[in-house]
């Protein structure tokens, strides 16, 4: 049982790790800023291309991968 939590920690704690770095990546790609003087910022999202629709996909692939494992410690936590 051991065995499993600690695998299942560490697919948890890797795949956060990469949801946040493809996160913050695919955001700060896609969000351009410009400064209109003080105080006035505005901020649109370019059109979407094949680069951002792959990092959804990657993303969504790696939350999948997390519910996986938390199911696997829920259930072998009750063994």
């Amino acid at each position: 049982m051991r065995v499993v939590l600690t695998v299942g920690l560490f697919i948890v704690f890797l795949t956060t790790f990469f949801i946040l770095f493809i996160g913050s990546t695919l955001l700060k790609k896609s969000i351009t800023c410009e400064n209109l003087g003080t105080e006035n910022v505005d901020c649109s999202i370019e059109t979407y291309n094949l680069e951002m629709i792959m990092s959804f996909f990657m993303v969504l692939s790696f939350i999948i991968a997390d519910v996986g494992a938390v199911y696997l410690m829920v259930t072998s936590w009750k063994s």
